[in-house]
C-alpha cells in the first residue's frame, strides 16, 4: 500500500523510533493521497500501523545486508588471479586480497545504508515493542530476513573458499552459518559503535604483506588495514585452514572456463 512505502521513505529520511504522532500520520496520509478515514479502515490504530512497518522494513532489509555487486565482483577478481592459486603463498594472498577488499567495502557502502541502519535500530529495540503478537510477528520478519541473508552468504562461501584453496575446520562440520553469522556480527557491530567512536573505528595500520614465492621478507610490500578488515580476518583465520586436497589446476580451470560459479538462490543446486 502507498502508505507504507511513504512511511519507509520517511523512516529512509529521518530514522526510526518506536512511537508515532497523529501529525506524523496524516502528513504521511496527505503525502501518500490517503483519507483519514481509508487509513482507519486498515489499521484501526498508530500501534497496528507501526507494526506492519516495521514488518516491511524488515523485509526490504534483505536487499542491502547480501550486497549482490561485492558478490559477483569478487568472481571477476578471482578469474585474474588464477596464477596466485598455484602455490600456498598465493592462495593465503588472494584470500586476504578478497577478505580486506570485500570487509572493507561492507562497512563503508553496507552498514552506511539506511536500510541497514534501520534494520540494525529494528534488531536492537524491537523487544520493547509493548504488543506480545506484534512482537512476535516483527521478530519473524526480522528472522526471515537473517535467514535469507545467511543462505546467500553461505552459497558464496561454500563456492569462494574451496576455490582459493580453504575450507572450513573439521570442527565445524561443514556447517558456513556460524562463520556466516560470526562475519557478519563483526562488521555490522563496527557499523554500529562507528556512531560513537568514528575515530577509532576508522583507524588504519600498516603491516607487512605477504612474501612473494622464493623471495625474502624485503620483497614484501607493506599493506594497510582498517579494524574492520582486521576484525573480519580474525574471524576468517578462526574457522578456516587450508584445503590440503585442494588441486589448483582444476580451480584454474574452473575459473578459466567461463563456467558460471556465481552463487545460487535458496533451494537451488549450488555448483560446488
Amino acid at each position: 500500500m502507498k502508505v507504507l512505502l511513504t512511511a519507509v521513505q520517511h523512516v529512509e529520511t529521518v530514522g526510526i523510533s518506536l512511537g508515532v504522532s497523529q501529525d506524523l500520520i496524516d502528513r504521511i496520509c496527505l503525502e501518500a493521497g490517503v483519507s483519514a478515514k481509508q487509513f482507519g479502515q486498515v489499521w484501526p490504530s498508530a500501534n497496528a500501523f507501526m507494526a506492519d512497518l516495521f514488518c516491511e522494513l524488515a523485509n526490504q532489509a534483505q536487499i542491502d545486508r547480501a550486497d549482490t555487486e561485492t558478490l559477483l565482483t569478487t568472481w571477476q577478481y578471482l578469474s585474474m588471479r588464477t596464477e596466485d592459486l598455484r602455490t600456498p603463498a598465493g592462495r593465503r594472498s588472494v584470500l586476504i586480497d578478497i577478505i580486506r577488499t570485500a570487509a572493507e567495502y561492507n562497512f563503508e557502502v553496507v552498514t552506511a545504508s539506511s536500510k541497514w541502519r534501520t534494520y540494525a535500530a529494528l534488531s536492537t529495540t524491537i523487544m520493547a515493542w509493548p504488543d506480545e503478537a506484534d512482537r512476535s510477528r516483527m521478530l519473524d520478519a526480522l528472522q526471515a530476513s537473517e535467514l535469507s541473508f545467511v543462505e546467500t552468504m553461505e552459497s558464496f562461501y561454500r563456492n569462494v573458499l574451496p576455490t582459493v584453496g580453504y575450507r572450513l575446520k573439521p570442527m565445524f562440520h561443514n556447517d558456513y552459518q556460524p562463520f556466516v553469522v560470526a562475519a557478519a556480527s563483526v562488521i555490522e557491530g563496527l557499523g554500529i559503535v562507528r556512531a560513537t567512536v568514528p575515530a577509532l573505528v576508522g583507524a588504519h595500520f600498516s603491516a607487512p604483506g605477504a612474501v612473494p614465492e622464493g623471495e625474502g621478507r624485503e620483497a614484501a610490500p607493506d599493506e594497510t588495514w582498517s579494524v574492520s578488515a582486521l576484525a573480519f580476518m580474525g574471524v576468517v583465520d578462526a574457522f578456516i585452514e587450508p584445503d590440503p586436497e585442494f588441486v589448483a589446476a582444476e580451480a584454474i580451470s574452473r575459473l578459466s572456463s567461463g563456467v558460471d560459479v556465481t552463487p545460487q538462490s535458496p533451494g537451488a543446486d549450488a555448483p560446488y
